[in-house]
């Protein structure tokens, strides 16, 4: 390699430092500041920010409202359980002995002469669909045993009439008669036949 001489400019040169080659170093300081700024005003302004929000409105929070009582607790004007009065006794009283007894004598009872197992036969001479039944029902219930219905197609007699067969059986044809409600009663022993007591019902008789 050839070596040339120095000229003037090379000995300028020399005594001569680099310019403007590097940039200056900045401090660490420097470099955070900006993120240091941004990390404690956003904050700050935000909060700030909401502050002005609610104090804006000019309304102070209301209080909250008072709970109110149940309704299942006992209050100073409802009285304790143990001072009520207790509940009056409802059921009824039973009937004594003496009432019971006064049910029974209402009922009618038969005489001592009626002769309840006399055979009485009920004469259906109306043409009524079960009307000798009815008063053969009736006759049974008030005690008499022998009790039967069949219909009639004679021609006598032509009301309603009540048959027994001698004069020791008035005191239960009466008692026959006045159950269903007859009046006309005739001792007549020809028209009883079987029985003892024939009973004729026409058109007049009303049970």
């Amino acid at each position: 390699m050839s070596q040339y001489p120095e000229d003037e400019f090379d000995i300028a040169g020399r005594d001569r430092s680099p310019e403007g080659v590097h940039r200056q170093v900045r401090p660490l300081w420097q470099t955070l500041l900006p993120y240091a700024l941004v990390v404690v005003l956003v904050p700050l302004l935000a909060l700030g920010a909401f502050q002005l929000i609610q104090g804006g409105d000019g309304e102070e929070p209301s209080a909250a409202p008072e709970t109110s009582q149940p309704a299942d607790e006992p209050t100073e004007d409802t009285p304790d359980d143990e001072t009520s009065p207790p509940p009056e006794d409802t059921e009824s009283p039973e009937p004594s002995a003496t009432e019971e007894e006064d049910d029974e004598d209402d009922g009618t009872e038969l005489p001592a002469d009626v002769i309840t197992t006399t055979t009485i036969s009920v004469l259906n001479g109306a043409g009524i669909t079960g009307l000798a039944g009815d008063a053969a029902t009736r006759l049974q219930e008030a005690g008499f045993t022998a009790v039967s219905a069949t219909d009639y197609t004679a021609g006598s007699p032509t009301e309603t009439t009540l048959y027994y067969r001698h004069a020791g059986l008035a005191a239960t044809a009466e008692a026959v008669g006045q159950e269903l409600g007859i009046t006309n009663l005739v001792e007549l022993a020809s028209a009883t036949q079987n029985v003892e007591i024939a009973i004729v019902l026409r058109a007049d008789y009303t049970p």
